[in-house]
């Protein structure tokens, strides 16, 4: 079977694709044959080892989330789960042919998704309802300012944020981004690589500023979230795509009377009792909500999806193509 491979940290280059024989479930484990996993930005950013947090060391298979169909239980693993459509995330090890997943980690595949969907939905589907929901907490008639509102999780934020009631301004960067964004239903859309983004979103509030932030970028702008965001609002911080953000002081957080908060998608799902899952199943399988896949990769051409990836070209979502339509 192909398998990609990371030996150390590098840039795409670093890649390779090898030949291996398939791997056998151990306890408490499937083998899943693989259809299509999402380009996670914790592939890139763990085969650069820019992250301390979920990295699975070196060498290791990239492929935070996939989706495909269940073709071996380890013991301990009840054998009818053989042929099931199954996605996971946090496993690693999808791009390629077979990978090993903890069972425990699976989730159902709903009968309504294709594979494409399968493979994007338990990640930024369950995020994107959850920051909008758990952390963020949106009422009707507050403003949301979501940052990368052309990427998979800021799409389908701005979408569940609109059924929410909330008023949304996406942040993308540059024009082709913005128009891209347009289908998803902002009332604004703001070019962020531009400095007086901010002064915008106070002009756009009345001077009021935004009730809600959620910051997948992070880096050196990120204190620019703090002069547009409203008295008792909140900064959400869930990536640093952009590197990591300058310390913050309390006395920022003092003056504007705001929260800056973390956000993990796995701690939430602790406390959700699953009340993320039932509304984006049924909104996706229904189409009022959508995961739009702009690029499928082939395996071999993995690399290149890195190296797109770190230029920042890339919208919507990003597949990797195993077995595909298996």
């Amino acid at each position: 079977m192909r398998r990609a491979i990371i030996s150390q940290a590098g840039g795409p280059e670093s890649i390779s694709i090898e030949q291996v024989e398939t791997p056998d479930p151990g306890e408490g484990e499937v083998r899943i044959r693989v259809a299509y996993a999402a380009l996670n930005p914790l592939d890139n950013h763990a085969r650069a080892n820019r992250i301390p947090w979920m990295h699975p060391g070196f060498p290791f298979t990239p492929g935070f989330e996939y989706a495909g169909l269940v073709d071996a239980t380890g013991e301990g693993v009840d054998s009818g789960l053989v042929g099931q459509r199954v996605a996971t995330n946090g496993q690693w090890g999808g791009n390629a042919d077979y990978a090993i997943a903890s069972a425990s980690s699976l989730n159902q595949v709903p009968d309504g998704f294709d594979w494409q969907t399968a493979a994007t939905y338990s990640t930024c589907a369950y995020t994107a309802w959850l920051l909008v929901h758990s952390a963020g907490k949106v009422q009707q008639g507050q403003t949301v300012v979501i940052h990368s509102a052309a990427g998979a999780v800021g799409i389908l934020t701005t979408q569940i944020a609109k059924s929410a009631g909330a008023r949304v301004i996406g942040l993308a960067g540059g024009a082709s981004k913005l128009a891209y964004c347009e289908q998803f239903g902002a009332d604004h859309l703001l070019d962020y690589t531009r400095e007086g983004w901010p002064e915008q979103v106070m002009e756009i509030t009345d001077g009021k500023g935004a009730n809600l932030i959620i910051d997948g970028n992070a880096g050196p702008n990120a204190p620019r979230n703090f002069s547009a965001i409203a008295p008792l609002g909140n900064i959400i911080y869930m990536g640093a795509t952009a590197g990591p953000a300058p310390e913050i002081t309390t006395s920022q957080i003092i003056g504007k009377g705001c929260s800056v908060t973390g956000f993990v998608q796995y701690f939430h799902q602790a406390v959700s009792g699953g009340a993320e899952k039932k509304e984006t199943h049924e909104k996706l399988a229904s189409g009022e909500w959508r995961i739009p896949v702009e690029k499928v990769y082939p395996l071999e051409q993995l690399a290149a999806a890195h190296a797109a990836w770190e230029n920042r070209e890339l919208k919507g979502r990003t597949l990797i193509e195993a077995g595909g339509e298996i």
